[in-house]
């Protein structure tokens, strides 16, 4: 195995990223070595300011391998980077100090950060740059970055800001039992993973769900049995596979959406479907709302194939699918949630790591249970109301100033009063 020495230019890659253009530097005093029996170098990404603990196989030296990987991504941050490190190369082939990780001292105050990011440390600053974004102009003294990271277990402790959230001191679900979760503020900068995606079931959810995928920059190939619900994603700039197998054929990770159990389990073990398509190492992510019976059934036929199963129902309506908001609640292979990750970023405004398989589901159906329960109690409560002869819509007001005040409330209460139930 090749061993590197601080000052190399490298190129290092993260899950789910193409290789990047790095340099080997001496570690952060702040950001504490993994515990892992791995040769592993402190490195810091060109154009972002990031720094990860990076495994020693997934470096490689930059002039070696610069033809190969320079045409890894055509995004503005990726190229910009690139840039960044040939000026170091070339100032140092005439003798000049690389000068490109000097930023100018912090001068904004320490945020709080986000208790919601896993595998972090509570972020020092709010103030923080993205691979999306040009290098920091170089100044005389170093600025100390925030501290954030990407869901990976092959950058153990990472500090990278790529994508642009704080982070918090709790240790992610690997070492706790404390649920996961990654929190999102839309709009988002969300840099796609390198991966290709696959979207099963296009309906209420699943056209918006899909859209936000293709609209975030993945690269989507989408299937429905009805092939005009399939047109304006095509026209989105996704492709358009001819079954369920065939969609996954060609791509790494594949969601399903869909309205119930027979149709999840149509969808994976019908004629042309999934299973038919899965071989070892891709991804197949169930985000319809179905018993944990027929999860565990289908993860059983598409492990034994090889593949890697992950349950992530959702919570919330056609709105919050439209604008990225929705609840996403995984439960399964977390190699595979990590490979994912950019794609929950796109769908939701957070997500959970629940841990074992069956937990993703069982929270949904409690979720669902409590709001079926609260919807009935609303609609007895304007029933009483309108016997009582008290105006019906005075007491949704009521309500909405009260403690018990919702989204809830807000739309099926009127939407109740006016015999409106599209949501």
């Amino acid at each position: 195995m090749t061993s590197f020495e601080v000052g190399d230019f490298v190129w290092a890659k993260m899950t789910g990223y193409p290789y990047w253009p790095a340099k080997v530097v001496e570690p952060d005093k702040d950001v504490k070595k993994p515990s892992k029996k791995v040769e592993m170098y402190f490195i810091r990404f060109y154009g972002t300011g990031d720094f990860a603990w990076t495994k020693a196989d997934l470096i490689h030296k930059y002039d070696e391998n610069k033809e190969k990987y320079s045409l890894g991504s055509k995004r503005s941050g990726f190229l910009d980077a690139v840039k960044s490190i040939e000026h170091a190369v070339e100032r140092r082939e005439k003798g000049l100090p690389d000068t490109s990780d000097e930023e100018e001292e912090e001068s904004e105050p320490e945020s709080e950060g986000s208790d919601d990011q896993p595998l972090a440390k509570k972020a020092k600053s709010e103030q923080g740059s993205s691979m999306e974004t040009a290098a920091t102009p170089p100044a005389k003294k170093r600025r100390k970055v925030a501290k954030k990271s990407l869901p990976t277990r092959e950058e153990s402790t990472p500090t990278t800001e790529q994508r642009n959230l704080t982070t918090d001191s709790r240790l992610s679900p690997d070492t706790t039992a404390d649920a996961d979760s990654t929190t999102n503020i839309v709009p988002k900068d969300i840099i796609p993973t390198d991966k290709s995606i696959g979207f099963l079931g296009l309906g209420i959810m699943g056209v918006p769900m899909a859209l936000n995928l293709v609209k975030a920059g993945h690269e989507v190939t989408v299937w429905n049995r009805s092939q005009a619900r399939c047109t304006p994603l095509v026209e989105a700039g996704a492709k358009q596979g001819t079954s369920p197998a065939d969609v996954v054929q060609h791509c790494d990770i594949i969601f399903s959406c869909v309205s119930d159990a027979n149709a999840v389990r149509d969808l994976v073990i019908g004629n042309t479907g999934v299973l038919q398509g899965i071989s070892a190492g891709k991804g197949y992510i169930e985000m319809s709302t179905v018993d944990s019976d027929t999860i565990k059934e289908i993860s059983e036929a598409i492990t034994m194939r090889g593949g890697r199963f992950l349950e992530a129902p959702v919570s919330g309506n056609k709105k919050s699918a439209e604008q990225g908001k929705l609840v996403i609640l995984a439960a399964g292979d977390r190699s595979l949630y990590m490979d994912a990750y950019s794609c929950f970023e796109a769908l939701g405004k957070k997500t959970f790591f629940l841990g074992e398989l069956g937990s993703g589901g069982n929270t949904k159906l409690i979720v669902n249970m409590l709001m079926g329960s609260f919807m009935a109690s609303l609609a007895e409560g304007l029933s009483l109301a309108e016997k009582a002869g008290v105006d019906q819509y005075t007491l949704l007001d009521v309500l909405n100033l009260s403690d018990i005040a919702c989204p809830l409330v807000k739309t099926k209460g009127a939407a109740i009063l006016e015999v409106t139930f599209s949501s």
